[in-house]
């Protein structure tokens, strides 16, 4: 079994580079002014990569995703960057010009902030991340710390500082991953009483190459398009282009949108709503790749159509009710009862609402970026899944 395994490493190593080579997109503009980029996720890793190698010379940067962070800043490799077609396949990606920004992620506030509040960890991670990009020859690196608590903000900073100055010198790329940021007049339930955030804007525009700012997972947070798009009819995009443009002004008072890259999202998710007494109550249940949707829609016998924040959506009935679902992922919104679930909830029967990305939808996020004049556009996620006419749209 472990000699078919590297057998097939290899094969997928030679056809991806064989791919890559005879694309009729081999040759790359020098210099582009629109720049697109993607996250290819370790756990889709070889889909994503196959898919990646038949579309390249449509790219300008890659971010295989991701490294992870040791409790004492050390860096974990769950990409396995050093074995299988990864070697060939990254050589025949920079031979087309394409930049190598790896992910380095973490995911818990808490964890977070005992690793920057405290100096000698703080430091120890910086260096960490500078000899990997080094020893490796990673034009930059990206990092995705999510969930950062309010007062780790000033460590954050210090962070992004000293990684700039090692990064730098070396002509090396430092690309700065953050949450959307709703403006706080639109959010669902007004403005809340702690309004401090945990990036500092004006610092990320001084030391960050690029801003990638992660314009998706909306759901039922904007309250103002919320009543505006979602009363009477069911509404809790992905990412709509409304909301989207609204987090992307809010880090233009700060921000150069020479730096700005406009995160896309390529898949939905699936809820279970129900109506009572003039609220909808939406659970989120799961997400869903492009395929995944389509073919639970074939599926329930329904037919997706373009709703108002420019996705594809379906609604079906369902005799499975979710019970277990996290209160984080509850909401609930004011709203007269939805034509589409007005006979779905009953004791044997529950609705369910499916809303997710396509390649029309990328393409109108595409042209608010250039709209508003940003560096680019990066997608999350390249996994193989997505819409396959979007690469049609990167233009």
């Amino acid at each position: 079994m472990m000699v078919e395994r590297n057998m097939n490493k290899r094969i997928f190593a030679a056809t991806a580079t064989f791919i890559i080579f005879l694309s009729p997109l081999f040759a790359s503009a020098a210099g582009p002014k629109f720049i697109y980029a993607g996250w290819l996720p370790f756990w889709k890793k070889q889909s994503g990569a196959l898919d990646i190698a038949l579309n390249l010379g449509k790219l300008n940067e890659i971010s295989p995703f991701s490294y992870e962070v040791n409790p004492d800043g050390t860096l974990r490799d769950v990409l396995k960057i050093n074995d299988g077609f990864w070697p060939g396949w990254l050589a025949a990606a920079r031979d087309l010009n394409v930049k190598i920004l790896p992910t380095v992620a973490l995911f818990d506030g808490k964890a977070i902030h005992k690793l920057f509040s405290n100096k000698k960890l703080r430091i120890a991670h910086e260096d960490a991340i500078a000899k990997l990009v080094k020893d490796k020859n990673f034009d930059g690196i990206d990092i995705d710390y999510e969930g950062k608590l309010a007062e780790t903000k000033p460590y954050f900073s210090l962070f992004v500082e000293g990684l700039a100055l090692r990064l730098h010198p070396k002509k090396k790329l430092l690309s700065c991953t953050i949450e959307a940021r709703t403006p706080l007049t639109s959010r669902l339930g007004g403005v809340p009483k702690d309004t401090r955030t945990a990036n500092d804007y004006i610092v990320l525009n001084k030391y960050c190459d690029e801003v990638r700012i992660m314009a998706y997972d909306q759901g039922l947070i904007d309250g103002l398009l919320d009543r505006k798009k979602g009363n009477g009819t069911l509404y809790a995009p992905v990412a709509d282009p409304d909301w989207a443009e609204k987090t992307v002004r809010e880090a233009l008072k700060y921000i150069n949108p020479k730096k700005i890259m406009l995160g896309i999202p390529t898949y939905g998710y699936e809820y279970q709503v129900s109506w009572r007494d003039g609220f909808l109550e939406y659970e989120r249940l799961r997400s869903h790749t492009f395929f995944q949707a389509m073919n639970r829609a074939e599926a329930v016998g329904a037919a997706p159509a373009r709703n108002s924040a420019g996705e594809m959506s379906f609604a079906y009935t369902t005799s499975t009710f979710v019970n277990d679902v996290s209160s984080g992922l509850t909401w609930f919104v004011s709203s007269t009862l939805p034509a589409s679930i007005a006979f779905s909830n009953t004791s044997t029967s529950v609705a369910r609402f499916v809303s997710f990305s396509d390649a029309e939808s990328a393409a109108q996020k595409i042209a608010l970026a250039k709209k508003l004049g940003l560096r680019g556009v990066v997608f999350f996620k390249f996994d193989g899944e997505q819409d396959p006419l979007l690469w049609g749209k990167m233009k």
